[in-house]
């Protein structure tokens, strides 16, 4: 599956897969990637309900990605906000 993502005036063919992988990797430290794993953190999100949030953006959660609030313990570029937005979005359905 491929998605676009409008990310800071760029256009990226956003990978989902790749999303996975990062999302697995990197954020599953804090956040439950997959319904199989446990939440981490009690204030960091399961991103199943993220993506299922009513009005979900797939390029402002990117957007958002790239200055978070609290602080990631790590820096995504834009193309891996756009991978991981994409790969959120996919568990909306």
């Amino acid at each position: 599956m491929v998605g676009v993502v409008l990310c800071s005036g760029s256009v990226f063919a956003a990978d989902v897969q790749r999303g996975r992988d990062i999302a697995e990797h990197q954020c599953a430290a804090c956040h439950q990637v997959a319904s199989h794993q446990r939440n981490e953190l009690a204030d960091a999100p399961p991103f199943e309900l993220i993506g299922r949030k009513n009005g979900f953006d797939a390029a402002a959660l990117a957007f958002a990605l790239l200055e978070p609030h609290p602080k990631m313990n790590f820096s995504p570029s834009q193309r891996d906000a756009a991978d991981v937005s994409a790969y959120i979005s996919t568990l909306a359905r």
